[in-house]
């Protein structure tokens, strides 16, 4: 088959055959990644005997914490409104659209991950997907993998973010 012909198929190569039966191509791009994403059994550097700077109980509680409604807007309103909806549909520009409507149900669901450290049951999904790294891409190693998630996990992220910015300088020594 021809590169061009290639391009046009959905598939990719497996062991120099080119391979387009779904099945097969699933469980390929499953193990291709999975062996990518073992970590070390050993840890390859000991730090035993290293005495690391720490934050105040104060300060862990600061970053462990509720939210408050300001502050899930703060970060609600840090994201592009543009970027590619949730798993839900959803992107940023709704969210803020939809704010009065929706800031009681957003605060919620931020709360409850930051008071609990889990997410509600089904929060927890996402989409795995994979971008060429090149126009030919026809090899698993020529796609870098990327996990779509929604809307919570950025507001999260941002919320997270914003807190660790004001105790960051109490661990690390920036000269």
């Amino acid at each position: 088959m021809e590169e061009n012909e290639k391009r046009d198929q959905r598939g990719v190569e497996v062991n120099g055959q080119w391979c387009e039966d779904k099945e097969v191509v699933k469980s390929t791009v499953e193990e291709f990644f999975k062996v990518r994403f073992v970590g070390e059994s050993e840890p390859l550097v000991r730090l035993d005997n290293v005495r690391f700077n720490t934050i105040s109980k104060e300060d862990n509680e600061a970053l462990i914490g509720a939210s408050s409604k300001e502050e899930v807007k703060k970060a609600v309103w840090s994201c592009d409104s543009s970027k590619s909806h949730g798993l839900d549909g959803f992107n940023f520009s709704f969210i803020k659209f939809c704010w009065d409507c929706l800031k009681e149900d957003v605060v919620s669901a931020i709360n409850d991950f930051m008071v609990n450290g889990r997410w509600s049951r089904g929060t927890n999904t996402s989409f795995i997907c994979l971008i060429p790294k090149n126009d030919n891409s026809q090899r698993l190693s020529d796609y870098r993998l990327i996990s779509l998630v929604g809307c919570e996990y950025k507001i999260v992220s941002k919320i997270l973010s914003i807190r660790l910015k004001k105790v960051i300088s109490k661990v690390i020594n920036i000269r």
